[in-house]
């Protein structure tokens, strides 16, 4: 008999918080590989995890959307998947969900979060717009490059300061946003928070910030202004939330979510994240008329409304993966296996970036690799260097490579900003690693970093060559796009 949603939260006095809440009954076999095959895949591939075959990336944290491991109840209910266009009767089980899950009225499925996004800002921001973010992810940049708009990324002080122990580096900092507000509010239209804050060492937001950042709004606006929260993976903000801001761990996630939905006007989600499953995604409001508008939208990019590009099975699946999500169980496993991981690595001295927040941890690759200037890409270095000790796929976001354009001028990339961290993104899928393949992780990245100034520096290779310069409204995906090489070879 299938275990309730409620079941799965009854009380126990088995450690979750120390053991998987799960049992494991489907594996899957991986390719072997030699460090000197490895090290000849990578050249051929770009010098890049993320452009290899992936049956090559023996642990793969390159990235955690869409590739989490979904439970028997899930798979038990894609079987119920109804494949109708109009009206599929699958929508009815995820719309309730998501009604429970957000506290909003109005929802609608979307194939990805990225295609909730496009409508989103389509919608609400407009030419000349202002858009401010705690720091917007690569493809929100680009849809407000897009509609001619300014990215505007305004992160907490504490983000900047390395020895700090505050919990919510992901915050926004509210002092700048109202000043913001004051000097040039005609031109804010929306304010988009992530939760957490991906591009900035995954770090949470607290409660109080929303809050604050829903009373600045409501003061300050000189025009209507939405509220958007990117809540791809909320329910892990939440656990953050439930175990170090005061007045919250008595509370499950699955509450403290429904309260950082009430801050907000709209939400939009991949749910490839937090939704425990392959595809799909979601947009949630609160008022009706906003909601119609962003209807034929829909419409026009995923399709009609019951099913928003997905297939029923998909829609089933989701349905049960949120509530599978925020599980206050499941996430304390979850965070467990972040700390093994960032004190596996920290054993081994390698630098990580702190707190170590439930969504994955964070390399500070400019500590591993002192010899290489940040221009010169050191997470990009140690990435590969990793990958050919050990097989395992990470994510540079470093200078080199996710260097923030200016956004004032962004087709100008002789006026890259530096980072401020040189990172690498370790994000961990969910329910799909054991602790012992993080503890190889760290030894991969342990040996890639002992190499020292062996390891080379890298440089852009000229792009002018080989594809056309991006336009404009597209300069935000810069990243996916260029490619480095190294200025000498591995060891």
């Amino acid at each position: 008999m299938k275990i309730s949603d409620e079941e799965m939260m009854s009380p126990t006095d088995i450690p979750f918080d120390k053991v998987p809440p799960y049992r494991v009954k489907v594996v899957e076999y991986v390719m072997p590989t030699t460090r000197n095959e490895r090290k000849q895949l990578i050249r051929q591939h770009t010098w890049s995890a993320p452009n290899l075959p992936a049956e090559y990336i023996y642990i793969n944290l390159c990235t955690d959307s869409g590739t989490n491991a979904m439970s028997d109840r899930q798979w038990g209910a894609m079987w119920l998947g109804d494949e109708s266009y109009f009206n599929s009767k699958s929508w009815d089980p995820l719309q309730h969900v998501l009604k429970q899950y957000t506290g909003m009225e109005f929802v609608m499925p979307c194939h990805q979060g990225r295609s909730g996004e496009a409508i989103i800002y389509e919608t609400f921001v407009k030419k000349g717009d202002l858009v401010p973010s705690n720091c917007h992810f690569t493809t929100t940049r680009a849809h407000c490059y897009f509609q001619e708009a300014e990215p505007i990324d305004i992160t907490c002080s504490e983000y900047f300061d390395e020895e700090s122990d505050f919990w919510f580096k992901g915050n926004m900092d509210t002092g700048k946003l109202k000043k913001l507000f004051i000097e040039q509010g005609e031109r804010v239209g929306l304010v988009e928070v992530v939760v957490p804050n991906n591009l900035c060492a995954g770090q949470p937001v607290s409660m109080k910030n929303l809050r604050d950042i829903r009373s600045i709004i409501d003061k300050y606006k000189r025009r209507d202004v939405i509220f958007s929260l990117d809540a791809a993976r909320i329910s892990e903000n939440a656990w953050m939330i439930k175990k170090h801001e005061s007045g919250y761990g008595h509370k499950s996630c699955l509450d403290i979510v429904k309260e950082m939905m009430s801050y907000a006007d709209i939400s939009h989600m991949s749910a490839k994240k937090g939704g425990l499953v392959n595809i799909g995604g979601f947009v949630a409001l609160k008022d009706r008329f906003q909601y119609q508008r962003l209807q034929p939208k829909l419409i026009r990019i995923d399709g009609f409304m019951t099913y928003g590009g997905l297939a029923g099975r998909d829609l089933e699946a989701l349905a049960v993966g949120l509530m599978e999500g925020v599980n206050d169980y499941y996430l304390a496993d979850k965070q467990r296996q972040c700390d093994v991981f960032a004190q596996a690595c920290e054993k081994r001295g390698i630098s990580i970036f702190h707190p170590a927040c439930t969504l994955g941890v964070w390399i500070m690759a400019e500590h591993c690799l002192p010899h290489i200037d940040k221009h010169n890409g050191p997470a990009t270095a140690l990435c590969v260097q990793a990958y050919i000790e050990g097989g395992i796929g990470l994510t540079s976001m470093d200078s080199l490579h996710r260097g923030r354009e200016d956004s004032r001028d962004p087709m100008n990339l002789d006026k890259i900003q530096l980072a401020p961290y040189e990172l690498i993104r370790c994000a961990l899928p969910r329910r799909v690693y054991t602790d012992a393949h993080y503890d190889w992780c760290a030894e991969s990245i342990y040996r890639a970093m002992s190499w020292g100034d062996k390891v080379p520096p890298y440089v852009r290779q000229n792009m002018n060559l080989s594809r056309p310069a991006l336009e404009k409204r597209d300069i935000g995906l810069r990243a996916f796009f260029d490619e480095y090489e190294p200025l000498f070879d591995h060891p």
